[in-house]
């Protein structure tokens, strides 16, 4: 965004109709002040889409996605903000400012940018290497028998890596690049007194970042006996394989429309998918899912469809995913493919329509999916073994099934080990009875201390505190002024922080200048749902309100946490402790009873 003026930007959001701009890609309805339609990030039937004309800003109430013209036009045609601004300035009518659009001003000289550059002019040369020499016809041949055509050949950019030593080395010393620069972001290796190529021989797969750039590459070999048969870019300044996704870049729109991503494990398997229609694949780049990675996936789909190797190894690393994807807050499914195979062998054999049935048939639940693992390694020929996996299973279900899982996998189990329904309910009653009992036991704690929870109110009241530091600059003074550091969510708190810092640096800068510079986009969501609704007259009064509102809140949560631990102390029968946590559970009922008196009084 730096690279563009702030008086630009303020004269473009004032000059763009919002609504103008969305209405080209949303059928929008007025509905009261603003316009609603279906969203196009997410697939929905009743909309949940906003826009309003007179705050110049969009929300879906859906899916959380929101923002100005600018950041809509970035989302929907996956571009830079700098390629958004260009877009919308040509559709205006406005006149640039001096540099911005133009590619050398526009992409500054950085040590980055130079990366990108080598990689990109790299790309082109594996590409035309494939695509227009005799050298590339052993690796076409090799991609048409597996199926892969032309089309997709070009749509993800696949060159080959010739065999020659410094190909590339030359190609881009031409271009003005250092050897050292060539080494340090992976396209070259040091070799005694020489610099040579990184990737020889090699069938080159371009692995792209969000905006589209190619800044890594994977290379497989097309010979049995070489090894790795991957070989990826290694990590540098610019590439962190952990935080990217494999086809991100383009899988986002499905995955966004339909709130579910397929996780596949290979490059060629998101490739082939690709071509049989199936768009919303991604994969790892060589390791283990990380949480960096289901983070990037929680903030575009709820579900995560894993659809690994049927081989051992596929099955370990779809285990490892589970609890990954569960942390996040994502729901994960596990495709069960047939025979062992992977997704690529299993289109190439059946067809990609064969793979979309599969998709709607052979999806295992977490449950289900662990469960068929513990069979897997299971001896089953054995007493021992088959009393094992039970005891196993059971403890599976205390753990992880819902009620309903538990009464269908129960009855299966009773049905093929001849055990009685009863019998294996009182095993499973047996795992969970520990923490059933202390849950009931602080269930009726708390509920004979009738604590009323401040969801509703202190949802509002944070709402309300950061309206009021976003829109009114006096008002954020006096909010900063009551020393109010955290509202009622983790995601509120941050952009609160965000806004004062901002506030101090920019006290008479534009609302939606706020949104556009955000580069987060969980802070984004509620931003622009603060843009939504009526604003109230934000008096000393109500600013007081939302401030004990919040305040309350804290200390009620606190006091709950205490209350807890009073009990787990008594049941120890430490009475040193348990006297020191009684003295701050009264302390805390004394200050949440000041609170609640009315004010004056």
């Amino acid at each position: 965004m730096s690279k563009v003026p702030e008086w630009f930007l303020e004269q473009l959001r004032q000059r763009v109709d919002i609504v103008e701009v969305i209405s080209d890609y949303v059928q929008l309805r007025r509905s009261g002040r603003s316009f609603s339609g279906l969203c196009p990030f997410h697939n929905e039937r009743s909309p949940s889409f906003s826009v309003s004309a007179d705050r110049q800003m969009y929300h879906c109430f859906g899916c959380g996605a929101g923002g100005t013209v600018i950041g809509f036009i970035m989302d929907i045609e996956s571009v830079t903000f700098v390629e958004a601004v260009i877009l919308l300035a040509q559709r205006a009518g406005l006149q640039l400012p001096d540099g911005v659009g133009d590619a050398e001003a526009a992409r500054p000289n950085t040590k980055h940018q130079r990366y990108r550059e080598a990689h990109e002019l790299t790309a082109k040369l594996y590409s035309y290497i494939l695509m227009n020499t005799d050298a590339g016809v052993q690796a076409l041949t090799y991609l048409e028998k597996r199926g892969i055509s032309r089309k997709t050949m070009v749509e993800f950019r696949l060159g080959l890596a010739p065999k020659a030593g410094d190909t590339v080395v030359t190609f881009l010393r031409k271009r003005g690049f250092q050897d050292a620069e060539l080494v340090a972001c992976g396209l070259a290796v040091e070799m005694g007194t020489r610099t040579l190529d990184r990737f020889r021989g090699r069938l080159m797969i371009p692995i792209l970042d969000k905006k589209g750039e190619v800044i890594a590459f994977g290379g497989r070999t097309m010979e049995q006996d070489v090894k790795p048969k991957y070989l990826n870019s290694p990590e540098n300044d610019l590439f962190h394989k952990s935080r990217l996704l494999y086809n991100y870049h383009i899988a986002r729109k499905t995955i966004r429309r339909d709130r579910t991503a397929l996780l596949l494990e290979g490059y060629m398997d998101v490739i082939s998918l690709s071509q049989a229609g199936i768009q919303q694949g991604v994969a790892t780049l060589g390791t283990s899912l990380t949480e960096e990675q289901a983070k990037l996936l929680k903030s575009d789909c709820d579900k995560v469809i894993i659809s690994y190797d049927g081989d051992e190894a596929g099955r370990k690393a779809a285990v490892r995913a589970i609890d990954i994807l569960v942390e996040a807050g994502l729901e994960p499914l596990i495709l069960r493919i047939p025979d062992g195979l992977d997704p690529d062998e299993y289109v190439q054999t059946h067809g990609g329509e064969s793979f979309k049935r599969l998709l709607g048939r052979q999806t295992l639940s977490v449950v289900q999916f662990l469960l068929d693992d513990l069979r897997q390694r299971a001896n089953l020929v054995s007493s021992v073994g088959r009393t094992e996996y039970v005891r196993q299973a059971l403890q599976l279900l205390a753990e992880r099934a819902t009620p309903v899982e538990q009464e269908y996998e129960l009855r299966n189990l009773s049905q093929e080990f001849n055990l009685s329904v009863e019998t294996l309910k009182e095993e499973l009653r047996t795992f969970a009875k520990q923490n059933i009992r202390r849950s009931q036991h602080r269930d009726r704690a708390l509920s004979s201390e009738r604590i009323q929870p401040l969801e509703k109110a202190v949802s509002k009241a944070s709402v309300g505190l950061l309206q009021a530091v976003l829109f009114d600059k006096e008002a954020c003074m006096y909010v900063m002024d009551k020393g109010v550091t955290e509202l009622a969510e983790p995601v509120q708190t941050a952009l609160l922080a965000r806004l004062y810092a901002w506030r101090l640096s920019n006290p008479d800068a534009s609302s939606a200048a706020f949104v556009d510079e955000l580069d987060d986009e969980s802070l984004g969501k509620v931003a622009s749902s603060l843009f939504f609704g009526e604003i109230p007259e934000l008096t000393h009064d109500l600013l007081d309100d939302y401030v004990r509102t919040v305040e309350l809140h804290h200390l009620e949560a606190e006091y709950r946490d205490l209350l807890r631990q009073w009990i787990d102390t008594e049941a120890t029968g430490d009475e040193t402790q348990s006297r020191e946590i009684k003295l701050q559970v009264e302390r805390l009922q004394n200050q949440i009873a000041t609170l609640k008196r009315p004010r004056g009084s």
